[in-house]
């Protein structure tokens, strides 16, 4: 409740109060500008004048604008930001005044901006591939366990994760991908990985935060034979 009381004073109530007027004069400017002019189409020109309204903080976040912000942050000596007060109401009025070509307008702009990052985040994971394609197993020595240590991993549920890690050219693979090739409940893979590496039969690397991959080491390639 205290959250709701303290977010709805200052700056916030003041935005509020000038989004819903600047909603209601641009929609009634909007409909004194066109033909018609009855009660049906005062009414949804001033409710999309509202909602053009309420988005100009989002036109503004997209367009990287401060002036929001610095609505909060209040300076010995000034007077309360009046003049960020009427830029951000003049914003208002136009986008309530062209209300549905803003609306589009920033409608497209959200949907470019998420394919951009959609793009972006497909870059990363194909840049990622390509990092672990080359990243080989390193050829550094590890202790050695014997045959009959060997034996209790030759099970069907071992095998078959190894056999997913395994490649031609020793590289590291996500663990992430194993786990889609796996027949396996994923929790009981992170568990079995952890046993092989803690066995020397898995090298584990980290490619980014939250994100690993491994490899066979030689020892896991006999059992693979």
């Amino acid at each position: 409740m205290l959250t709701l009381l303290n977010f709805l004073s200052g700056p916030t109530i003041n935005l509020i109060y000038i989004m819903l007027i600047c909603g209601i004069v641009g929609g009634v400017g909007n409909t004194l500008r066109g033909t018609t002019c009855s009660g049906v189409v005062l009414s949804k020109n001033i409710c999309l004048g509202i909602i053009a309204s309420i988005a100009v903080p989002l036109f503004l976040s997209l367009v990287s604008s401060d002036i929001i912000s610095s609505l909060y942050i209040v300076k010995k000596g000034t007077d309360g930001h009046s003049v960020n007060y009427l830029i951000f109401s003049g914003f208002c009025i136009i986008a309530s005044y062209a209300s549905l070509d803003f609306l589009n307008n920033i409608s497209g702009r959200v949907m470019q901006n998420l394919k951009e990052d959609n793009k972006q985040v497909k870059s990363e994971i194909e840049q990622l591939s390509k990092t672990v394609e080359t990243i080989a197993v390193s050829t550094e020595s590890n202790p050695q366990i014997n045959a009959s240590e060997l034996e209790k991993f030759k099970t069907p549920h071992y095998t078959e994760i190894m056999n997913s890690i395994k490649n031609k050219e020793n590289k590291f693979r996500p663990i992430d991908l194993i786990k889609t090739e796996v027949n396996q409940d994923n929790t009981e893979i992170d568990k079995k990985i952890e046993i092989l590496k803690n066995n020397n039969l898995v090298k584990e690397i980290e490619l980014r935060k939250g994100e690993k991959a491994v490899a066979l080491t030689e020892d896991a390639e006999k059992i693979m034979e």
